[in-house]
């Protein structure tokens, strides 16, 4: 059995609290240990009236952070959404998870009406998500 490091694994998450009303966001994302990068998409929503809804082809890195006593993973993205400009970054975050890939913490902004939304100190957990539920349509998705 080999002991390598996979090229590539999906990453799931859920920030935010899940109830009814507020303000989440679901990360679907592609991980590389080769080179310590992250791509995907990022989707915020909201059930208001009209309701919230920020999607954005997110890309970015990841590091360890590791002191004596433990070791957390921080990724940082940003994402954009394609206009008739071009491409407009609508999306940026910063998710500090323990070092199993399942629990965390995350800051993230996005563009609502011109003006950014700053969420901070919102939980993070990684969710197993049926629409993307392979890397093929990891991509797909990110790409439309």
């Amino acid at each position: 059995m080999s002991n390598s490091v996979p090229n590539v694994f999906l990453l799931n998450l859920l920030i935010g609290e899940s109830m009814p009303g507020a303000i989440t966001c679901t990360m679907n994302l592609g991980v590389s240990p080769t080179t310590k990068t992250v791509q995907g998409r990022s989707v915020v929503f909201q059930a208001v009236n009209p309701p919230l809804h920020v999607e954005s082809a997110v890309t970015g890195k990841y590091n360890y952070l590791c002191t004596n006593t433990s070791c957390h993973i921080m990724i940082i993205v940003s994402g954009y959404t394609e206009n008739e400009s071009g491409s407009l970054k609508n999306f940026e975050a910063r998710i500090l998870l323990e070092d199993n890939w399942e629990t965390g913490t995350a800051n993230y902004s996005f563009l609502r009406d011109g003006e950014w939304v700053t969420m901070s100190n919102q939980k993070v957990r990684a969710i197993e998500n049926s629409e993307i539920n392979d890397l093929g349509k990891l991509a797909e998705a990110a790409n439309n």
